[in-house]
C-alpha cells in the first residue's frame, strides 16, 4: 500500500511583493500530513495565529496531537518549525538527523519504502525534500525550494551565486522526480516538466558566462568579471570584502565603496 498525503494548513507569503504594496509581511508555511503504514508524520508545523488551527485540522483527519509519531521540518527557518513543540512525544526529523528525547541518529535517504528524503540546498543549506509515493504519483514536500507555483526566479535567501546555483539544481531535481509539488507557502500543484528545459538553458547560459569571468570572491562568492572587480592588494577578495586599512592608497577599495 502506498502512502497518503494531505495538506492540513495551506500556507501563503507576500515576502516578495510587500515592498511594492507597502504592507507588512504576512507568512504562513504549508503544513502537511503524511501517513505511511504506522507512520503518522506532520511536516513543517510553523507559525500560526493559533495552535488550535492545527489541532482542528488534525481532528478533521480523526487524529489528535498525541497520534502524531513523527514531526519533520524541511529547513531551519522559524516560519516552518515554530510549533514543533506541540508534538512533544513524537520523534523529530530535520537536516541533522532523527531526534528522540535528546538522542540524534542519522536518517536514511530511503526513509520508508514510500518516502525518500534528499538534501535540496539553495534557499537554506539545511533544506531537505520529502518525496512521497502515493496512488496519484510522487508528491514532493519541498519547503521553500519553491514558495508556490509562481515562485520568484531568484530567492533573496540564497545570498550568493553559489547558493542560487544550488537552488536551481534543487528545483530541477524536484521537477524531475515529482508528479506533484507541495511548496513552502501555497497549495499543491502538478509539476510542469517544461520548466526542466528552462533550468537547463539557464545552466548552459551560466556556464558560458563563467568562462568569461575572472573569478569569485572567496568571502562572499560574488562574481568578479575582470581584475577591476577585485582588490589590488588582495585579488582573492572583491571590493566589498576587501580588508585593506582605510589609509591604503594603493587599491582604494572597500572604504570608497561604503
Amino acid at each position: 500500500m502506498l502512502a497518503k498525503v494531505k495538506i492540513l494548513v495551506e500556507g501563503y507569503t507576500n515576502i516578495d511583493t510587500k515592498a511594492e504594496s507597502g504592507g507588512e509581511e504576512k507568512t504562513c508555511a504549508t503544513i502537511s500530513l503524511v501517513k505511511d503504514g504506522d507512520l503518522i508524520m506532520v511536516v513543517d508545523p510553523g507559525i500560526l495565529e493559533s495552535q488550535q488551527i492545527l489541532i482542528d485540522a488534525l481532528a478533521k483527519e480523526q487524529l489528535g496531537v498525541d497520534d502524531v509519531n513523527m514531526v519533520c521540518i524541511t529547513h531551519s527557518h522559524l516560519d516552518h518549525y515554530r510549533n514543533i513543540g506541540m508534538f512533544s512525544d513524537a520523534k523529530a526529523l530535520d537536516y541533522f538527523g532523527v531526534w528522540d528525547r535528546g538522542m540524534c541518529d542519522d536518517w536514511h535517504e530511503q526513509f520508508t519504502p514510500n518516502i525518500q528524503i534528499l538534501r535540496t540546498p539553495g534557499h537554506d543549506y539545511t533544506s531537505i525534500t520529502f518525496f512521497v509515493r502515493t496512488d496519484d504519483g510522487t508528491v514532493a514536500i519541498c519547503g521553500d525550494v519553491f514558495w508556490r507555483e509562481d515562485s520568484p526566479k531568484y530567492d533573496h535567501n540564497a545570498k550568493n551565486e553559489k547558493e542560487q546555483e544550488e537552488l536551481k539544481e534543487s528545483r530541477k531535481l524536484v521537477l524531475e522526480m515529482a508528479d506533484w509539488i507541495i511548496p513552502g507557502h501555497a497549495g499543491i500543484y502538478k509539476t510542469d516538466k517544461g520548466k526542466i528545459a528552462e533550468l537547463d538553458k539557464e545552466n548552459v547560459k551560466r556556464k558560458t558566462e563563467e568562462q568569461k569571468i575572472f573569478g569569485f570572491c572567496r568571502k562572499c562568492k560574488r562574481m568578479m568579471k575582470d581584475k577591476l572587480d577585485s582588490c589590488r592588494c588582495r585579488p582573492h577578495l572583491c571590493h566589498y570584502c576587501c580588508e585593506c586599512e582605510l589609509d591604503c592608497d594603493l587599491c582604494g577599495c572597500s572604504h570608497k565603496k561604503r
